[in-house]
């Protein structure tokens, strides 16, 4: 390869591209159940149906089923509360610096979505009064002092039903230097039974293609960009049509997989409106 170095109008990417915004998976290995994976298990205690006794903390193999590509979430009776809420979730800090819980996730404004597809059973004499849905809930301080109360204004929940049917949740993560009451946030599913007199409701929340997310749009931008499109952590970027893909590690040297050649191409942002580049002559 000499100096000589002519100019290029490279067409392939002159007129609009649009901006894209990877999400970032928050889920971890969503379809690992076993003892080690991030799933948790666990279920508040009542007894009698309005009194809160304790907190156990349950074997997630033993409540969670597979088959095929769905997984059934089963509720748990200690034979002894007159009412259980059973929960599946995975948990991420979200509490202020410095706290047991520190977030180091999440950016103020950023936008949470648990989505997927999921449908439930409900038995007992009378379980219309069965509480079955997903959910996506930040824990903190109550007024009164209480750790890890549910915070209504940053919690969604989503009834499931007996057919299978899509979900999707969504919640914005608050400023915690205006308000460093938070401590966690949870994603997954809940089943509350309660005991009827002779026995204990039961259900099972059956689900496929989950995914939870922190939304591309509004969370501080964690990965690097070129030309609106994310660089992955090999340093490539996937123009599609218009360049296939391009090695920007070194940019404004861009490696152009198409031409097998380095060419100087500064990033031209988001919204540009063509490009000019530079193409080393051999």
């Amino acid at each position: 390869m000499n100096n000589k170095i002519r100019t290029l109008t490279l067409a392939g990417i002159i007129g609009a591209a649009a901006a894209a915004h990877a999400n970032t998976p928050l889920l971890v290995n969503p379809d690992d159940f076993s003892a080690d994976g991030k799933w948790i298990a666990g279920a508040n205690q009542f007894q009698p149906a309005t009194e809160w006794i304790g907190f156990a903390t349950l074997e997630v193999p033993d409540r969670v089923t597979v088959e095929g590509d769905a997984a059934t979430f089963h509720s748990w009776d200690d034979e002894t509360s007159d009412k259980i809420e059973s929960f599946l979730f995975q948990e991420f800090g979200a509490g202020p610096v410095g706290s047991p819980t520190a977030n180091q996730l999440f950016e103020a404004g950023d936008v949470i979505t648990f989505r997927g597809e999921a449908s439930a059973t409900r038995t007992g004499n009378n379980p219309s009064n069965m509480v079955v849905r997903a959910f996506v809930k930040m824990l903190g301080f109550n007024e009164l002092g209480w750790e890890f109360q549910v915070k209504p204004n940053h919690t969604q929940f989503h009834n499931i039903g007996p057919d299978n049917e899509a979900f999707e949740l969504s919640v914005t993560f608050p400023d915690l230097a205006e308000d460093d009451s938070f401590q966690v946030l949870q994603v997954g599913f809940e089943i509350t039974t309660e005991f009827d007199g002779s026995a204990m409701d039961s259900g099972t929340i059956t689900f496929r293609n989950i995914e939870a997310f922190i939304e591309g749009e509004g969370n501080g931008e964690p990965e690097e960009f070129y030309a609106g499109l994310p660089v992955d952590e090999s340093g490539n970027v996937d123009t599609g049509e218009f360049l296939g893909v391009l090695h920007v590690a070194h940019e404004p040297w861009v490696y152009v997989f198409d031409l097998a050649r380095w060419v100087y191409m500064p990033d031209p942002g988001e919204e540009f409106s063509g490009a000019w580049a530079f193409l080393m002559q051999q």
